[in-house]
């Protein structure tokens, strides 16, 4: 208690440091807070499964272009074989979401949701929390369908949906067979409802009769026991191979645990994924929350000339080594309790912000007894860290010495102090070097041709009545004067995903695989999407070869075939001839950090997903827009209308980066503010330690710009030191970054001078004002006791 009260007078004693110290430690623990709850909701994907450790996902190893390609997609025939020929196998399901999406109606009220396909036992392996009904036998009836609360609640209100009819896509009538609780949001099957996999196959025949080279579906396996991974691993390896000549393809186990964070794979090794960054953002966190801790140490072995003789007395009386020890680091967990209760605040306030900014929903476990030993023991680690070196330090003063007046701060106490506002500074270069580092390469792959034009491009999803009207609709947008073209895709502009190794062309060497991207496209492709046509022509409905036997390629596929006159070369696709009429100038279709894939078009307008629409730049685009969606509710009443504008879509795949730059712009910011904090106040007292001297210069004739200069310039020193040692740190670690993409900017010496600039900048206006403070101050009052 008497260590308390005493560590309690010394608190109040120096407002002014007590306050620097509490706050930077608050904005430490608040940015450690924010940043441990977003590592935590990556951290905890799908943990809400029990069974999550003996369930694995199929990835499927394909060779290719002198390569492994890995994807998680693999033949629906797969799970029945892995059933009956593997031991140790507990059960198999397959899920399957690209065309599950639609519109669920009951009576008037219709919604657009989102859905997936699966095998029936697919709530046996994975245990949804199930409001209503059986997991065995929920997706056992054909007809069937589950939904979750949030849609039962929609639809139904407090009303029981069990037994109730819904229809899907205005046409097929579902039964409700169970209702789950809405999957959180860090879980891999955020649907709101799902269909027998028996519906999937009556309602597309492809499917049905899809075999051992139709990669389209997940399947996941559950084992009865891990012991069990090595044997059946082993097995499912072969099984492409074995039931396909000719075939090169594997399947292995991969841990469903692990495949949020480690998604990423490399010539068929998973190489990382989002746990690089969640990695980055735990050292983030940690530096963080050291800079707040230095700053503790920097500003309390700064005051070690004053609390000298408070030591030197206390040891003369009796106080031992030990308990002056006990009362300093009791004062640093005063201070740290103190900010940790203004984080806790300061989190409750931020949250709501900080999930608007990433577009997340983190929560905090307030009511979770484990969440408060944490931050107690964030509380206690922070306040033993930033106090021991002061403690240790302070306490080691001979009270002779002291007494007689002979500690002037020591020299090892001055060195480290030096050592860490360096050591703050580094890490702030290294902060503002990274986010000019993301910014820049984010604006570069932005700036990246993308082949086809964005603006006034939007798209429509095919569905209800829209598939069969398709040139009625497009039609009568032209005549509404919306739209100066339109066609049909089979998929996105921006959305990658039809691929196939099918092809042959004279010279392919034997063996040899190529990975070659496939989109069908309707009349005027190009003239809607700004697609370059570079020579030959486009596919057209008017001429009926175009529908089977034509097709268009790109740059990157004529040059992989190596075809000196592509236009009227006969290649092979699936071992029919077709006949290239058109080349196109290459567009980015997948990843924009990805060189282009070599591409075929084929003609398929009839069979389209999606509508693409080129607005008519000489009208307003909210009438243009509202003009479609007008033609939209005549054609298809039951629907609601969707529209996609393609440079938001395109925006989309940026989502990554742009959350890595908001977030090291937001904590390096506060990194650097709290690195500032400190150095204010270590200004602050050597300003205050040197007032006589600033006097007797000014009597004697200094000027404010030449004090100015004294004072600032050993702090100076310490942030060019520190620039000096951060910058070919910064580089190294921001060149293995920039390695990851195919597509990247070159670090240059203008990058690494601005930050210098920036650092120097903050630091000169952080230790200027102080010293200027201190230059305009009367020399009357600070000699008055001399």
């Amino acid at each position: 208690m008497n260590y308390f009260k005493t560590s309690w007078r010394n608190i109040k004693k120096h407002k002014g440091f007590s306050a620097i110290n509490a706050g930077g430690l608050t904005l430490g623990m608040t940015s450690c807070l924010l940043l441990l709850l977003y590592v935590w909701h990556h951290w905890n994907y799908d943990k809400q499964f029990t069974n999550r450790d003996n369930i694995y996902i199929l990835q499927n190893n394909q060779e290719g272009d002198n390569k492994i390609f890995t994807f998680a997609a693999t033949p629906k025939t797969i799970a029945g074989a892995i059933d009956s020929e593997v031991p140790g196998v507990k059960r198999t399901a397959r899920i399957f979401s690209y065309m599950a999406d639609g519109l669920i109606s009951r009576g008037e009220t219709g919604l657009k949701k989102t859905g997936s396909f699966a095998d029936a036992s697919f709530f046996e392996m994975f245990n949804f929390n199930f409001i209503k009904g059986s997991p065995s036998k929920a997706l056992a009836q054909p007809d069937g369908i589950v939904i979750t609360d949030e849609l039962a609640a929609s639809l139904f209100g407090k009303e029981d949906p069990m037994g109730k009819i819904l229809k899907r896509n205005d046409k097929t009538p579902l039964v409700v067979t169970g209702v789950v609780e809405k999957s959180p949001l860090n879980s891999s099957f955020r649907y709101d409802y799902f269909l027998p996999w028996q519906l999937l196959e009556s309602e597309q025949e492809w499917i049905k009769n899809a075999g051992w080279g139709s990669n389209f579906c997940q399947t996941y396996v559950q084992l009865k026991d891990n012991k069990y991974y090595p044997s059946a691993n082993k097995l499912i390896k072969k099984m492409i191979n074995a039931h396909q000549d000719g075939y090169k393809g594997e399947a292995f186990m991969f841990p469903f645990s692990k495949m949020h964070l480690w998604s990423k794979f490399e010539n068929g090794k998973s190489v990382g994924g989002m746990i690089d960054q969640i990695r980055q953002f735990l050292i983030l966190a940690v530096c963080i929350m050291l800079i707040a801790c230095i700053n503790f140490m920097n500003l309390s072995t700064a005051r070690s000339e004053e609390r000298a003789r408070e030591v030197g007395i206390r040891k003369a009386i009796g106080s031992s080594r030990k308990s002056l020890i006990a009362q300093f680091i009791n004062e640093s967990l005063i201070l740290s309790a103190f900010a940790m209760i203004a984080a806790i605040v300061l989190l409750a306030v931020c949250l709501p912000f900080f999930n608007r900014l990433l577009g997340i929903q983190l929560s905090t476990p307030w009511s979770e007894w484990h969440f408060w030993l944490f931050l107690a023991c964030i509380t206690i680690l922070t306040g033993i860290i930033s106090g021991s070196y002061p403690a240790f330090y302070l306490s080691s003063f001979r009270p002779v010495k002291v007494l007689k007046g002979s500690i002037k701060g020591g020299k090892g106490a001055l060195s480290v102090r030096k050592i860490l506002v360096i050591i703050q500074f580094g890490f702030a270069v290294f902060l503002i070097t990274a986010i000019l580092c993301i910014y820049k390469q984010i604006s570069f792959i932005k700036d990246l041709p993308t082949g086809f034009e964005k603006g006034n491009l939007v798209e429509v999803p095919v569905e209800g009545n829209l598939g069969k009207n398709l040139n009625i609709f497009i039609d009568e947008a032209m005549k509404s004067g919306a739209i100066i073209s339109g066609t049909g895709l089979s998929q996105s502009i921006n959305q990658a995903g039809n691929n196939t190794w099918g092809f042959d062309w004279p010279g392919k060497l034997p063996g040899q695989q190529i990975l070659i991207d496939v989109l069908r496209a309707g009349d005027n492709f190009s003239k809607t999407t700004g697609v370059t046509l570079i020579e030959g022509r486009e596919l057209s409905g008017a001429n009926p070869a175009d529908s089977s036997s034509n097709i268009m390629i790109n740059e990157t596929a004529a040059k992989v075939m190596k075809l000196k006159t592509p236009i009227g070369s006969v290649i092979k696709w699936g071992g029919s001839p077709v006949t290239i009429v058109g080349v196109f100038k290459d567009f980015i279709w997948g990843s924009p950090y990805q060189k282009v894939a070599p591409m075929v078009i084929n003609y398929g307008g009839k069979n389209s997903t999606v509508i693409a629409l080129k607005l008519n730049p000489a009208r307003n685009i909210s009438s243009s827009i509202a003009g479609i969606e007008r033609i939209l509710k005549s054609i298809n009443p039951a629907y609601p209308p969707v529209i996609h504008f393609s440079d938001d879509d395109f925006e989309k795949k940026f989502e990554n980066e742009k959350t890595l730059g908001l977030l090291a712009n937001l904590f390096g910011g506060l990194a650097i503010i709290i690195s500032c904090l400190g150095l204010f106040g270590l200004a602050a007292y050597a300003a205050e330690l040197r007032t006589k001297e600033i006097g007797i210069r000014k009597v004697l004739g200094a000027s404010v710009r030449g004090i100015t200069t004294l004072l600032s310039k050993d702090f100076l020193q310490l942030v060019l030191i520190s620039i000096a040692i951060a910058v070919p740190l910064s580089w190294w670690a921001l060149n293995n970054w920039l390695e990851n993409y195919e597509y990247h900017i070159s670090l240059n010496w203008s990058i690494f001078v601005f930050a210098g600039v920036i650092t120097i900048g903050i630091a000169l206006i952080t230790v200027s004002f102080q010293a200027l403070r201190a230059a305009l101050a009367n020399p009357v009052k600070s000699l008055r006791t001399e």
